[in-house]
């Protein structure tokens, strides 16, 4: 049997890019990161002030996150995208190790009533974010190996979605349920991407929906989001405090903004306004256009994405690949919306490339060199 005539059509056209660079894609990840940054001063400006005496204090640590971002985008852009397909396989053990350092006393740290974070001397970064791209990487490998028997049931669902429970518990121990839903999800899109079979996914999606809800039901931190998502009035100084500040934000906005650092919401109102709620100062500052403007350069790269991954569909490595990290992108950043507009639960998850955080923001630029490396290898003709 051919195995390209039981893997989706959509993949073998001929799409070869025009140019080596992406300058769409790159405009788009460019005006979002130096957003990032402006919005990341608006927001902690005053108060980094009256705390550390530096008002630029957060905003010069992404601004060297950023510059080292782009040296590691660089860095990527270049390698070889058989290294990647032979590195793959090793890329689950690192993700393993690396999942558990946040585990380890003295090298763990904790913050927020989570230990998320390893600390090497003054290195401190979060795991779970490097973990999420060698996971894509991973998994693009484990489907391009098994492409052949995709559409088997053991092949296609079970043992993915095994090897990935394996990362999402030792997530959870954490516990980072924000970064083990982003994996899930993104595994999910690759697996239906890669020709798995719809019947499959959809056994696969109703399975991890009931895990999800068994893990909101024995949790009671859980819980208690899950109550004040619903209900937030009902503890609006407790649970529901966050929810209720993020929508004050969003709605004192409208549609123009109060204008750019005139927020009053991240003035001691808005808890973690520089991370995870930096869209609702966004919203607030700048208004629906702002907010509407953020998501669009989304979805620029979320096309721009998908277009490189049919481009070099004949691949199922490089296919999976250009999925996946596009997703890893797309994905946290539309939970992230959603959460401070109030469709979903909290869920602890910083807003890609634009909101604070040293580890997302380099895991994003490596993602995007990654991308561009793909690009290049395809124009080339060296796949």
């Amino acid at each position: 049997m051919d195995v390209a005539s039981s893997l989706p059509s959509y993949r073998f056209k001929e799409l070869k890019p025009p140019s080596a660079i992406d300058y769409v894609l790159v405009a788009a990840v460019a005006l979002l990161v130096g957003f990032g940054l402006v919005m990341v001063y608006s927001t902690t400006g005053i108060l980094s002030q009256e705390k550390l005496g530096d008002s630029l204090f957060y905003a010069k640590r992404q601004c060297l996150s950023a510059v080292l971002g782009v040296c590691l985008m660089l860095l990527c852009y270049r390698i070889p995208s058989d290294l990647l397909r032979r590195a793959s396989p090793f890329l689950f053990v690192a993700s393993l190790l690396l999942l558990v350092l946040p585990l380890v006393p003295g090298i763990a740290e904790r913050a927020g009533g989570a230990s998320r974070w390893a600390k090497f001397g003054p290195i401190r970064f979060q795991p779970a974010e490097f973990v999420k791209l060698f996971m894509v990487i991973f998994m693009a490998g484990f489907f391009a190996r098994h492409e052949h028997r995709i559409s088997s049931f053991v092949h296609g669902i079970v043992k993915p979605f095994a090897l990935v429970s394996s990362v999402a518990a030792l997530l959870l121990m954490q516990p980072d349920f924000g970064s083990s839903a982003v994996i899930v999800l993104v595994v999910l899109g690759m697996a239906l991407a890669s020709g798995v079979r719809l019947w499959h996914m959809a056994l696969c999606t109703v399975a991890a929906a009931l895990c999800l809800g068994t893990l909101v039901l024995i949790s009671p931190y859980r819980m208690m989001r899950v109550v004040s998502f619903l209900s937030p009035f009902a503890d609006a100084s407790g649970k529901g405090y966050q929810l209720i500040q993020s929508l004050i934000a969003v709605g004192t906005g409208q549609v123009s903004g109060v204008g750019l650092g005139s927020s009053q919401q991240k003035l001691f109102f808005l808890p973690a306004a520089h991370t995870d709620f930096i869209f609702a100062v966004i919203a607030e500052e700048l208004g629906f256009i702002g907010g509407v403007l953020v998501i669009a350069a989304f979805l620029v790269i979320l096309w721009r994405g998908l277009a490189l991954a049919r481009s070099v569909g004949h691949d199922t490595f490089l296919f999976a690949a250009a999925v996946g990290l596009t997703l890893l992108i797309v994905v946290p950043a539309l939970l992230n919306v959603g959460v401070v507009i109030g469709l979903l639960p909290t869920k602890g998850m910083v807003l890609p490339l634009v909101g604070y955080g040293g580890s997302s923001l380099m895991t994003c630029m490596a993602v995007v060199g990654l991308l561009l490396g793909i690009r290049r290898e395809a124009r080339d003709g060296g796949l």
